[in-house]
This record gives C-alpha cells, structure tokens and sequence, in this order.
C-alpha cells in the first residue's frame, strides 16, 4: 500500500508509515465516520428530512472536507431548500477537489443553460434580503409584497416561507400563517422552526378560546334580599311531583324487526348481485390478461426475428472490418511500411488541405522521423519523402515548445480527437516527463484509443511519481476500469 502523505510503500499490518509515521488506520476511520453521517443524511433526505439532512452532511465534511458525495448531496439539499447560493458553493468546492466524473459539472451546467431560472432564484434571494430588512425597520407591508413576490419565483424557499408566516402572526392572521408553514413542511417535514411556529398559533388559538368562554359564560343572578326574606318567612314549600315513565316494547319490538328486514335484504339481494358483479369482472380480466400474454408472445416473436437480424448484420460487419484490416496492411505493405503509410496519409490530408502551420508541419515531421532505416530503404519510401522534403522543405525546421505541445494537445483532446492528441502529448512526454498534468491526459489518451498496455504504464508510472499529485485518485478508479 502507499502512504496517502509522503508516497511511500506500507503495510497494512504496521499501520504506520515507517518514513513519515503517518497513521492510515486513523484515515480509515475519518472515512468510515464521514461516510456513516453521509448515509445518515442521504436516508434523511429520501424521507424529505432536509434540516435533518443538512446537519448530518455538514457533520460528513467536518470529518473529511473531500467527501465529493456528501457534498453534492448538500447542494441538492440546499437547492431544494430554495437556498441556491448555498447550493453553487458546495458544487463548486466539489469540483474543485474532482474535476472528472463529478456529478457538480453536470448540476452546474444545468443551472448555466437554465439562465431565466437562476435570474428568478436570485431575483426572490434579493426581494428576501429587502422584506427582512423593511420587517426590521417596522415596514410590515412592504416586507409582506416582497415576500409575497420571492415565493412566486421561489416556491420552495423555505426562509421565505417562515418569515412571511411570522410576518402573519404578527398581524393576527394565524390561518394564513398556518398555510405558510404547511408549505415549508411539504418542502422539509422536520423543519424545527417550522413546527415551533405552529406550536405557537395552537397555543395562541387555546388562548384565545379559553377567553372566549370566560366572556360568554351566563353570570349567576343573586337574588334580592327581599326575596331571600320571603322565602324564609313563607311556611309553604312548593311540592314537586316525579315520576318515571314506562318501558315501551313497542319500538324495541320495531327495531328488532327493521334490523331482521335489513339482513334479508342483504343476504338474498345485495350479496347475489355482487357475486354476479365479481364473476363479470373476474371474466373480463381474465379475457384482457389473454390478449395481453397473445401480444406479448409476439412481440417475443419479432424481437427474436428482429435479434437474429442483427446478428447477421453484425457478422457481415465484422466480416468486413477484418477484410478493411487485411486491406490495411497490404497498403502499408505496399507503402514500404506502416510508418510510412501513416506519414503518407497525413502528408496527403495536407495537400488536400492546404493547411500549413507549425502545428501541422509538426505532425508531419514527427511521421517522418517514426520512420526507420529499414523502411528508408525502400525505393517507394525513398521517393515520398524527397517529395515532402520538396514540397515542405521547412518541415524538419519546426519546433515547439514542451508547453505548446500540452495545450494543442488538451485543445484535441477536448474535441474528442484522442488519437491526433496523443502524438502531442508523447511529444511533451518525451521533452518534459515531470509534467505531472501532461503524464495524465497521455494515459487517458491511450486508455480512449483502446491501448491498454500503454495506459497501464503511465497510469502507474503517475501514482509512483505524483503520489499527492491532483488526479492521484482519479487515477486510481481509471486502473480499475481498464480491462
């Protein structure tokens, strides 16, 4: 194993480094860690816990800020949030620790061809930054119109959602204060201030109700002291007369009847016509599951024909492609070699067309000097190149620099032309080879073109000699997809 500080070879048994003592057990562990808050939050966010989320990643990249998932994760939080500034800040860390394969480069490219969106995302950041500076100064209404306009552009931006629910609860209107917060918990179901809110709008709703059954409740009238007197001097006392009323069986007598009337109904009525209902239904599905298994056999049938078809196509390709090879080597047989045919190729795309900068020239000189002294010896190789000596007599003239070589080379590179890129780069290779970003694009250059061999060999040359190097990683997960 090689120590991810100084590069050195180690074992994991020791654990240490014996040249730097770096301990690799205790960056295990700071993985593990980060990547046990980075599941944590990723379960959180599948169940819409983004508050809850957003602490579990922050926790990931306190442990290790290179943790590239859990920081996209955050920014797909944030943006779901409403928070877009947050968001871009998270993705372009990212990036910057990785530039290949990074799921960033993709979230921001979207957000660059959706110009208009991010225009309203940052339009509804910049009415919040001014209805909370109006709320503050006492400005309740134009805080509301502000707010009111950035939910519009934004329509799940949490903050703003819970200042304009504060903003109602300030002037008394707890239900449209409610249906705020209702909206914020559909975008995040934990948020804590949301749920606070609401805490506060029942409270103040129980509060309000207990006043108003203390306000309604009937006063109890005290009676006149004169009729109190009365009442003490009269010698009559009023009777009252109580008696209880007689069971009736009739009505239980009826009740029996309807409810024994009723189960009849069902039974002999109701039950038949839904038995009869569920065989109809039964029959009809069974026919529909019939034509649908008759159309999935055929369709079985023509994608077996339209398989079969294919096949024979792709043997009579290949068929083909092996006799463009045979023809290949026969004309390169015939050219004296395949250096020469390589150089004479290119040397007719120049007279074709008409292209001759230092750039071109260069290639050619590098087909001409490829060329062995084997294949000089040939009478139709000897013709050819005092031809482009002729034509080109600049051609072995040119020069170019280590770092001119690198930047046509990532030019090519980045258009998809990986085969014309990789002369540039064993060029550069070859005049510079502690280029550490030039050694890399060479390896990925052959590994494009399908020469495993080769990106093998430079991909390890790169981990041996640029153990903290940029792309050390990147590196690493390229080796393990080469076949």
């Amino acid at each position: 194993m090689i120590c991810p500080k100084c590069g050195a070879n180690m074992t994991l048994r020791k654990g240490v480094c014996a040249k730097c003592g770096f301990d690799i057990e205790v960056n295990q562990k700071t993985r593990k860690y980060s990547c046990y808050f980075y599941n944590q939050g990723l379960a959180k966010a599948k169940v819409r816990d983004l508050s809850g989320a957003v602490d579990m990643l922050n926790r990931a990249l306190k442990i290790s800020k290179k943790n590239v998932d859990a920081r996209n994760l955050l920014g797909l939080v944030y943006f779901e949030m409403g928070e877009i500034a947050l968001a871009i800040q998270e993705w372009i860390i990212s990036k910057s620790y990785l530039e290949e394969n990074n799921p960033a480069s993709h979230y921001l490219q979207i957000l660059q061809n959706n110009a208009a969106k991010v225009e309203n995302y940052n339009n509804a950041i910049k009415k919040y930054n001014a209805a909370l500076e109006a709320a503050k100064q006492g400005g309740d209404d134009l805080a509301l119109i502000q707010l009111k306009k950035a939910v519009q552009l934004s329509p799940k931006f949490v903050r703003a959602w819970q200042l304009l629910a504060l903003l109602y609860m300030k002037n008394g209107d707890n239900d449209r204060a409610r249906r705020c917060l209702k909206r914020t918990l559909s975008v995040d179901i934990a948020n804590t201030t949301s749920i606070g809110y609401l805490k506060e709008i029942r409270k103040i709703k129980r509060m309000g109700r207990q006043l108003q059954v203390t306000v309604t409740e009937p006063l109890e009238v005290q009676p006149d002291a004169e009729e109190l007197q009365g009442e003490v001097k009269s010698p009559i006392i009023p009777k009252f007369h109580y008696s209880e009323d007689k069971p009736d069986y009739r009505s239980f007598i009826c009740l029996c009847v309807g409810l024994f009337a009723g189960i009849l109904f069902v039974f002999f009525l109701v039950i038949p016509s839904v038995k009869t209902g569920m065989r109809e239904e039964f029959k009809e599905k069974q026919v529909q599951f019939g034509e649908q298994q008759s159309g999935y056999l055929a369709a079985m049938d023509s994608l077996e024909k339209e398989n079969q078809t294919l096949q024979s196509k792709l043997e009579l390709q290949e068929l083909e492609l092996e006799a463009a090879r045979e023809q290949e080597k026969e004309n390169a047989e015939k050219a004296g070699g395949i250096n020469v045919f390589r150089m004479v190729d290119y040397y007719l795309k120049l007279k074709r067309s008409g292209d001759v900068s230092r750039k071109n020239l260069f290639i050619l000189q590098t087909r001409l000097n490829a060329i062995s002294q084997q294949e000089r010896s040939s009478t139709y190789a000897k013709s050819i190149i005092d031809r482009v000596s002729e034509d080109y007599p600049d051609v072995y003239n040119v020069t170019m620099t280590s770092a001119e070589l690198y930047e046509e080379g990532t030019t090519l590179f980045s258009s998809e032309r990986f085969a014309d890129a990789l002369e540039f780069f064993i060029c550069a290779y070859q005049k510079s080879p502690d280029n550490e970003k030039n050694l890399y694009y060479l390896a990925r250059s052959y590994q494009l073109t399908r020469d495993y061999t080769h990106a093998k060999q430079y991909f390890n040359e790169y981990k041996e000699r640029f153990p903290n190097g940029t792309y050390y990683y990147t590196v690493e997960d390229q080796l393990s997809r080469i076949p």
